[in-house]
């Protein structure tokens, strides 16, 4: 962890699961199981005009929820120049990042990129992930052997915002929402509505304003912000948020006929 103490969380989760459940002057906990805060949740996110999905694959394991928003004037670029296919593949994705756009006069060649991936991949299978791409136009051979990108549209989306839920594992729930941050433009964990607030008025709370994760106080009737995530203007892995988006892009030309 960087900016929050370890130590000081590891206390504060120690704390809350100790606290009663019940009786005068107690901290009521309005769940039982983490699995019965997704739906206030996903209304939250729902809300916002956020595309969600639960169980959501990530580098760094299984993220609760995660919501995206595309830009619809990047949506009709993307049509405009018939890529209505999603990018089913990670290694393809991160190749595309790799190939310069045909608007800038530039281009690179197979062997180029074979070098990018050292003995990690052979170059056939570069090729095979580059003949996909031009088939699906989202490249082309400006000369043998050579490519550039027909581009416009990236990135596709307006935001991207992850959710983790814990009933009072505050630590376990920080550290996947800062990992989180690899691929979101927003990370939050979710809370039940007390253990939150208790939370956000204790000392610690600076940590987690310093690392820009979000608090969301969940309640059975609905959640709501009660510490702003901080939009991130860089990833620490830019291919993970495209191929992320790619799979709500999936969805939105399967719902949209696009």
């Amino acid at each position: 962890m960087s900016s929050v103490s370890k130590n000081g969380l590891s206390r504060f989760a120690a704390d809350v699961s100790h606290c009663p459940t019940s009786g005068r002057g107690s901290m009521t906990v309005t769940f039982s199981y983490e699995h019965e805060m997704l739906e206030p949740a996903v209304r939250w996110l729902q809300g916002q005009d956020l595309m969600v999905k639960k169980e959501f694959p990530t580098p760094w394991g299984i993220c609760d929820l995660v919501g995206c928003s595309l830009n619809k004037n990047r949506i009709r670029q993307r049509l405009k120049l018939r890529q209505a296919k999603p990018i089913r593949s990670q290694l393809r994705v991160h190749l595309l990042s790799l190939i310069p756009d045909e608007e800038d006069g530039s281009a690179i060649d197979a062997e180029t990129l074979h070098a990018h991936f050292g003995d990690y991949l052979n170059r056939s299978h570069i090729e095979v992930e580059l003949d996909r791409l031009v088939r699906d136009r989202f490249i082309e051979e400006s000369s043998p052997g050579t490519y550039c990108k027909r581009n416009g549209w990236m990135p596709l989306h307006k935001r991207l915002l992850a959710v983790e839920l814990k009933l009072t594992r505050v630590e376990d729930a920080l550290h996947q929402a800062i990992n989180n941050l690899g691929f979101a433009d927003e990370s939050y964990i979710g809370l039940p509505a007390t253990v939150a607030t208790r939370l956000v008025n204790s000392k610690r709370i600076t940590g987690m304003e310093k690392e820009g994760v979000g608090i969301l106080a969940v309640e059975p009737h609905g959640c709501r912000a009660i510490l702003k995530a901080t939009k991130r203007k860089t990833r620490s892995d830019e291919s993970a948020q495209r191929y992320s988006v790619e799979r709500f892009w999936h969805a939105y030309v399967r719902d949209n006929g696009a």
